[in-house]
């Protein structure tokens, strides 16, 4: 959902829901950044057994004027450590639920604060599960944190209570949600790529014994091969641990678990993470996403879950079901995924709804739509790249201009072939990076999902999802199994929703893709600078003691039109 407070002394604050995030912008003329130092930050609401709460919000940074040793990893008020952007996003919300945020601007010295009037706006969150239509479930997917650091002491989730759950953030809870939808008679449909966490095959083996159906495929394709540089020998994955977690539940041994090997051939992946609901014979609903059914998939690297209630989208996505439990001839295949639904061809032409794309195809025409797509925002687009960034995508960026909309890349690994028109031209990236050991002054180190044992490949962003022009009056989100590479479009089983005009789903996909582009666009950067020895460990531990922070917020900088989102957004309320 979209807010608007009430213009206080020129300050307006703009807001922005989902389900567990709210992203703001506040917007003021120049002149009132005369010797503003920051804001102050409240956040006032009711708990659950009613009590009235408000809270002043805690941060890392402080003035070195007024604690000049800051202890490692301790959070700080802004009460009078003030919030020094013109952006910024609560992540600890709730689903469906009431919040007042309060933004007081602070004046003049670190010493002697004046403080402004406060500016107030009213916010409510998106719910996570609505009926009839879309809920959407992102895991923390930041085990690389300061969070996670002092919470947990950095270690593995397995030794510390509550670490999974913090992790999970209501990912897991989800998937096992849907599966308890299926009751005694209805049928489940699954295709999954890494099949392998016990919880979420117990929790299909529940239901199974309580009366469901179900029917599964998973990826059992053999590529046991032996390591170039190592000399070991390699087991088939996902084939091997998939069979073991299976044997291991139980989860063969029931006559109503239908479970299906997809075992095409060794180049490609059956990656696939998607359940089909039917009840009393009626298609219903649908769970898609990136998440796979393993440790890291729900735990570690960043992940989204998607349900939609819609009996024609699930109809669609049993067929593509049926095709890939006949194994046709990959020809075969790629023909009848097209019957389902043709390649789309003209950006500005994307049906209002829903429209689905299953891979693979006899062409790469979707990628090139896709990147068609990126390339036709006018306020704003975001994107996160698991792998590469295909030279379709590298195309569509490298003529963009300062005139142009800002684009957001969210990578899991550095890609040197966009350099040249990354950060200029309005397009911008994040790495998935975290602070090492001794990195930055009075920042704790931090670990990965690699040290916690719970990826190996893929430690940090897992996503495929894209977004145009989110807060606009007509936004367009496309997200599902497929890393936006030609692999995923031609070869691999893959699924993508493309989704116009639903409101609700680009504002619960934007504030959590601000969230992860903010968390790790702070750690490339400091990465990059340690990197090329030009990292100041000092300055991320201190606040800027005049209002010279306020000058990457002018006319035509990066940050301002940053700002200029949110300003100019489709219908927000006035809260």
């Amino acid at each position: 959902m979209r807010f608007k407070s009430t213009p206080v002394n020129g300050f307006t604050i703009f807001a922005v829901t989902g389900t567990n995030t709210v992203a703001f912008a506040i917007d003021c003329p120049e002149n009132s950044m005369q010797n503003l130092l920051g804001f102050t930050a409240e956040k006032e609401y009711m708990k659950s057994n009613g009590q009235h709460v408000r809270v002043t919000v805690m941060g890392f940074k402080v003035f070195k004027e007024r604690i000049e040793n800051p202890v490692a990893g301790a959070l700080y008020s802004t009460y009078d450590n003030p919030i020094q952007s013109f952006t910024w996003e609560d992540f600890s919300s709730y689903p469906d639920n009431d919040y007042t945020y309060h933004f007081t601007p602070l004046y003049n010295d670190p010493t002697n604060i004046t403080r402004g009037q406060t500016i107030s706006v009213n916010v409510h969150t998106e719910q996570d599960w609505k009926a009839d239509d879309h809920s959407i479930f992102f895991n923390r997917g930041v085990a690389s944190s300061q969070a996670y650091a002092m919470k947990f002491g950095n270690e593995n989730p397995d030794n510390r209570e509550g670490a999974y759950e913090w992790l999970s953030r209501g990912l897991k809870e989800a998937i096992i949600a849907f599966i308890k939808k299926a009751q005694n008679g209805d049928t489940l449909y699954g295709c999954f790529y890494e099949f392998r966490n016990d919880e979420i095959l117990t929790a299909l083996k529940e239901a199974a014994e309580n009366g469901a159906n179900l029917h599964i495929i998973y990826d059992a394709k053999d590529n046991e091969h032996t390591d170039p540089d190592t000399g070991k020998l390699i087991d088939s994955f996902p084939k091997v641990e998939n069979e073991e977690a299976i044997i291991r539940v139980g989860l063969d041994q029931l006559a109503n678990v239908e479970l299906i090997p997809r075992d095409r051939n060794k180049s490609y992946l059956s990656h696939n993470k998607f359940m089909i609901l039917e009840k009393a014979g009626q298609l219903q609903s649908i769970w898609t996403g990136s998440t796979n059914i393993s440790k890291g998939g729900i735990f570690g690297q960043a992940n989204v879950g998607h349900s939609v209630e819609d009996p024609q989208v699930a109809a669609q996505y049993k067929s593509y079901w049926d095709l890939l439990k006949a194994q046709p001839a990959s020809g075969n295949l790629k023909a009848g995924n097209e019957q389902i639904q043709n390649n789309l061809v003209d950006v500005n032409n994307i049906p209002q709804g829903i429209t689905c794309i299953f891979s693979p195809r006899r062409n790469i025409d979707m990628l090139k739509f896709y990147a068609d797509l990126l390339d036709s925002a006018q306020s704003c687009c975001c994107i996160t790249l698991a792998f590469n960034v295909h030279e379709f995508f590298q195309t569509a960026l490298s003529d963009n201009t300062t005139a142009g909309p800002l684009t957001f890349l969210l990578l899991e690994k550095d890609d040197t072939s966009i350099s040249d028109y990354v950060y200029k031209n309005n397009v911008v990236k994040a790495v998935g990076s975290y602070i090492g050991e001794n990195q930055l002054y009075k920042w704790v180190r931090e670990t990965s999902t690699n040290s916690l044992q719970l990826n190996t490949h893929v430690m940090f962003i897992h996503t495929k999802f894209l977004l145009k022009d989110p807060l606009s009056a007509d936004p367009i989100v496309v997200t599902g199994s497929a890393n936006f590479s030609k692999s995923s479009t031609d070869t691999n089983d893959e699924n993508m929703l493309i989704i116009r005009g639903s409101k609700r789903v680009a504002d619960i996909y934007f504030t959590e893709f601000l969230r992860l582009f903010n968390h790790y666009y702070f750690r490339w950067i400091v990465r990059r600078l340690s990197e090329n020895g030009t990292l100041d460990p000092d300055n991320p531990a201190f606040l800027v003691s005049t209002d010279k922070w306020t000058d990457q917020y002018k006319a035509g900088k990066y940050k301002r039109k940053r700002v200029e989102i949110f300003v100019n957004m489709d219908s927000p309320q006035h809260g």
